[in-house]
């Protein structure tokens, strides 16, 4: 074969060969980059700045960050954490990270997609039946928390949207939440589809030490114990009066009963709040408590022998009136000096702990509350 006839031949494989090393240069540069391999969400506190996995404590009012831990694996550097975390502890452990905000690719962007790990269901009664649907937790979308890595946090439940609000929670919110985080890598913020997308730990890791947990105490006059705060925000259920095969699904489900449900901050009854209130454990005994008689509840307010109850004298912050296994806690005064249907008080009925006027916490045609008392005179 001449050279004429070679030549288009010639032009032919330079071009293959130019396609398959544009191609195979492309494979390894895209194999280059990095991967998506796992996803914690950590949070920090102003009195502890250390960005850490897991359950945190707040005290009434003390505010909280949450950002995203992000491990990748990359091709000549192996495995490797970014954070926009200034100081990182996973596992109780200080953790060396890249501290950025971004990808580390400039033709890539991070977005974030918070959310809330809630019960989906705020209360009610538990069966044999519906134990374990009523105690399912999902994800909730929290897009108020914005799509940065690095957001400032915020105590307010998802699961109840669908339902209308509950009534305003004490002032600063109480409760616990736990959070979750989906990491997206996209070529363009507006993207639908991301082109590496990983979750950290949500409801399947409910009990687990990798779940970001966060429990804030309640700002509480003596006599109520601030961990009460805890239980806010968290699902209130009753087991079924003399349902034995109820309160046996229960342990069977998830291996508590309702005190163990509510020392790990995962749902509550109206007596393990009111225990918690006045004792900081859910696993009180109710006998353990003082009677102090039972009181006719009336317009003019809740009367003992047709005399008021002054605050302080005959009643304070701490004691709980009982009406057929509904337990509310006493809480503050509305200001004239005696215990009436519009004082405060902190009840947990069906639903997630309320901080409401007693006439709002009161069941519908109760005629008379017993008086209690935990520990001293």
């Amino acid at each position: 074969m001449d050279a004429d006839a070679r030549r288009p031949w010639l032009v032919l494989a330079f071009l293959v060969f130019v396609v398959l090393a544009f191609i195979l240069g492309h494979r390894y540069r895209e194999a280059g980059r990095p991967v998506l391999v796992e996803v914690r969400v950590v949070t920090a506190t102003a009195s502890d700045p250390v960005f850490r996995d897991g359950r945190r404590h707040l005290a009434p009012g003390e505010t909280f960050q949450l950002a995203v831990a992000i491990r990748l694996q990359q091709r000549g550097k192996g495995t490797y954490w970014i954070s926009p975390a200034p100081e990182l502890a996973l596992r109780g452990t200080e953790t060396d990270h890249v501290v950025t905000s971004s990808w580390p690719e400039d033709d890539r962007i991070l977005r974030v997609h918070w959310s809330t790990i809630e019960c989906s269901f705020l209360g009610g009664e538990l069966t044999a039946d519906n134990v374990a649907q009523r105690l399912t937790y999902r994800a909730f979308l929290a897009p108020e928390l914005g799509r940065e890595p690095l957001v400032q946090g915020d105590m307010e439940a998802h699961n109840d949207d669908f339902l209308g609000e509950l009534p305003p929670p004490p002032d600063p919110p109480p409760g616990t939440l736990r959070f979750k985080a989906r990491v997206e890598v996209v070529a363009n913020d507006e993207d639908i589809r991301p082109i590496q997308a990983l979750s950290s730990p949500g409801a399947e890791a409910l009990g687990g030490p990798r779940l970001a947990v966060i429990s804030r105490d309640l700002a509480a006059p003596k006599g109520i114990d601030p961990s009460v705060g805890q239980l806010f925000l968290l699902p209130g259920f009753e087991v079924a009066p003399g349902n034995i095969s109820a309160g046996e699904a229960l342990v069977q489900t998830t291996g508590h009963d309702m005190a163990g449900l509510a020392e790990r901050r995962i749902a509550v009854s109206s007596w393990t709040f009111a225990a918690t209130a006045v004792s900081g454990s859910a696993s009180l005994d109710p006998l353990s408590l003082k009677k102090l008689g039972t009181l006719s509840i009336t317009a003019r307010g809740l009367l003992s022998g047709g005399h008021s109850l002054r605050w302080g004298t005959k009643v304070r912050p701490g004691d709980l009136l009982e009406i057929d296994q509904h337990w509310i806690v006493l809480d503050a005064d509305d200001g004239n000096g005696v215990l009436d249907l519009s004082d405060r008080v902190l009840h947990c009925w069906r639903r997630p702990p309320q901080s409401v006027r007693l006439i709002d916490a009161l069941d519908i045609g109760a005629r008379s509350a017993k008086l209690y008392r935990h520990g001293g005179s």
